[in-house]
């Protein structure tokens, strides 16, 4: 009887589950001229759904001869796999922002380098060729930017790619904490005066009264509004796709995946009631034209979502004719903050309501608002003190 020939066909590959839990997947490239062995290449995952797109990827790409050593892969090259295989499970928004950090700073300056060959200072040179003396990004860009080749070398390791990150320890311009640009208790009848008879009146009123990021109060359902409790429960965030042919809406979960609940004022569940009894009459109005697939609270009016830009644009064109221009939609969020803190909220409830991970965050980002209740509290025990005759 021949003999079975045992030799495996290039492109071939096998999975199994390792001791530590992870799952590996491993095939032949082809065999080497010299020494007849095969070269073998192991990959690894989380899952074994994981491990088996990985290799279908991996022998896919031998079969129709596009397959790369994954020694030889230059930065380039491993940036698409990257996008393709990694990124893709990642938000629009962030796929967006890799793409961009990519295409415009990365690859013109390291994209022709094999990744095994790069090094920690010719990284530490790029970091530092991005800011003051380079091309001048802002400190937090550079952040962004770096970030982004980090995250890349990072999974380059994980796939066995590299043996280490050489973006570990790289020193970066440090972001100083900017003071957030708030509409003040002062200011704020003047600018409830100059939206009162805008088209998204009940849109900022609400975002004003209950700090909710723009893409939050886009994406706000109806039913994320508890009537009886006075509340609404922030679970998803309006998203717009822009990929190309693809420019739908998605909702998409709050940061971080945390939902949370935020105890509105009368009145402003009063302005949800408006808003309510408008979208009815719009609705009449544009009859089989309607569509609100979302059941969005705020939308156009033939139901469909409202556009992120289209809304900023609209704010930025109104504060500026009240010589308000340096505000933005994030103000809002700001303003409602300051006002919350100037009138006695707790750190705490602060951070519940706008969904911060950390009450140290929120004193950290309104530090000067604490400073001012810190003086408030100082005269209030001064008062105190005054009246218990103590002194002398």
């Amino acid at each position: 009887m021949a003999r079975k020939n045992k030799k495996r066909e290039a492109g071939s590959g096998s999975i199994t589950k390792r001791k530590d839990g992870r799952w590996q997947g491993q095939y032949v490239s082809g065999y080497d001229p010299e020494t007849g062995k095969p070269r073998r290449h192991t990959i690894y995952g989380q899952t074994q759904k994981e491990v088996a797109e990985k290799l279908r990827a991996a022998t896919s790409s031998i079969d129709n001869g596009t397959f790369q050593e994954p020694r030889k892969i230059t930065v380039a090259e491993y940036a698409a796999e990257y996008m393709t295989t990694h990124v893709a499970t990642l938000t629009d928004s962030t796929q967006r922002s890799y793409e961009k950090n990519l295409r415009l700073h990365i690859l013109p300056a390291l994209g022709t380098r094999r990744l095994t060959d790069l090094t920690h200072r010719e990284v530490q040179r790029f970091a530092s060729s991005l800011g003051a003396g380079g091309k001048g990004l802002a400190p937090k860009t550079v952040h962004t930017v770096f970030g982004t080749l980090h995250a890349l070398l990072t999974a380059a390791q994980r796939d066995e790619i590299l043996q280490r990150n050489v973006a570990d320890f790289c020193s970066l311009p440090r972001v100083t904490q900017t003071r957030a640009k708030a509409i003040t208790s002062a200011e704020l009848n003047q600018f409830l005066d100059l939206i009162r008879k805008d088209e998204f009146y009940y849109l900022f009123f609400l975002d004003i009264f209950s700090g909710m990021r723009q893409s939050e109060i886009l994406g706000l359902r109806w039913a994320d509004i508890d009537w009886n409790r006075n509340s609404l429960v922030v679970r998803k965030q309006l998203q717009q796709k822009c990929k190309k042919g693809d420019y739908s809406y998605t909702l998409i979960d709050p940061k971080e995946n945390k939902q949370r609940r935020i105890v509105l004022a009368d009145t402003a569940m009063l302005t949800l009631q408006k808003q309510r009894t408008k979208q009815q009459r719009q609705r009449l109005a544009a009859g089989p034209l309607w569509n609100n697939s979302f059941d969005l609270v705020f939308t156009n009016e033939y139901g469909r979502a409202l556009n992120h830009q289209t809304v900023y644009k609209h704010l930025k064109r109104l504060l500026r004719s009240c010589g308000m221009g340096d505000y933005t939609f994030h103000s809002l969020r700001h303003s409602f903050a300051t006002i919350s803190l100037e009138n006695g909220d707790d750190i705490k409830t602060v951070q519940t309501n706008l969904g911060h991970s950390t009450a140290s965050f929120t004193l950290k980002t309104y530090a000067h608002v604490s400073d001012q209740m810190q003086r408030s509290s100082a005269a209030r025990m001064e008062e105190l003190i005054s009246s218990l005759g103590a002194v002398n």
